[in-house]
């Protein structure tokens, strides 16, 4: 994702127990043997709160 002129994009961490089973659900899946690839994305989507805005 690149970012245009006038467009904002802020990563905000949610709150403790979200954050928490967005780590806890990777290291599951990573400790059972998924692969990395699909299964970081989902878990910093789980964590992080993606906003957009336009400036």
């Amino acid at each position: 994702m690149v970012p245009r002129p006038g467009l904002r994009i802020d990563l905000i961490p949610r709150e403790l127990p979200l954050g928490l089973v967005g780590l806890g659900g990777s290291a599951l899946a990573m400790w059972v043997g998924a692969e990395p690839l699909a299964v970081l994305p989902l878990a910093f989507l789980v964590s992080v709160r993606v906003r957009l805005r336009r400036i």
